[in-house]
């Protein structure tokens, strides 16, 4: 990612405000998805993170976000908690690059959420300022809020606690989304104990987020399937 490999992790951190995320649950009877940003999905068969956002695109289509690295385009796209639901949705576009990819969801698979847990998603913000206090909702890891340590083209480094699945997990400043989850800045099969395996512990390794915003212009440079998106 453009920038990244010039950042170096700062010596200070700080603890991160953690709550679970509380996951919507179908209405009796309703095998739809019902997913917003920070809910679990199943890309192919078994690789699990976490949507960023949905809403429509210029052209009506429902659409959302993750990580690149999470699927590639063709893979089919399921709702973690809603297997009844059965195939919700594809990867259109998945860029290694900026690491984000496009799922096109299937309006009558899915019923689609502005709010999970503690995250509520109403617009896109511009990248983040360094002290700035963005909050990550993931599947794994749940609601967390950490300082912004520097930002770059592209991205920006986050104290918030993440693990894995968490990838392609909203970040947001209020309920504007600022950046999606990419990746551990130090991941943790160094064997340096920097991982975050509780929110209560203040020396993990911050994360990597990819800024939406940056990702949005990528997408409407396309002009193909999620251009022009706005969330729900």
């Amino acid at each position: 990612m453009l920038g990244f490999r010039r950042w170096v992790a700062p010596a200070v951190v700080v603890a991160t405000l953690s709550l679970p995320a509380a996951q919507a649950q179908a209405e009796p009877g309703d095998t739809r998805a019902a997913l917003g940003g920070g809910s679990g999905i199943v890309l192919g068969s078994s690789t699990k993170c976490s949507l960023t956002t949905i809403g429509h695109d210029a052209a009506g289509r429902l659409v959302g976000f993750t990580a690149g690295h999470c699927g590639e385009a063709g893979t089919p796209v399921h709702g973690e908690r809603f297997p009844d639901a059965g195939v919700i949705g594809v990867v259109r576009t998945s860029d290694a690059e900026l690491d984000y990819a496009v799922i096109e969801f299937d309006p009558t698979a899915v019923t689609p959420l502005r709010t999970v847990g503690a995250t509520t998603i109403t617009g896109v913000g511009e990248l983040p300022a360094a002290w700035d206090v963005a909050c990550q909702n993931g599947r794994t890891s749940g609601f967390a809020c950490g300082t912004v340590w520097s930002a770059g083209p592209g991205g920006f480094l986050d104290q918030a606690c993440s693990g894995y699945g968490d990838s392609g997990g909203p970040l947001t400043i209020g309920d504007q989304l600022v950046g999606l989850v990419s990746r551990p800045l130090i991941n943790d099969t160094v064997g340096l104990r920097f991982s975050c395996t509780s929110p209560m512990n203040p020396l993990h390794s911050p994360v990597v987020a990819v800024s939406f915003d940056a990702v949005r212009a990528a997408v409407d440079a396309t002009d193909d399937i999620g251009s022009g998106f706005q969330p729900i």
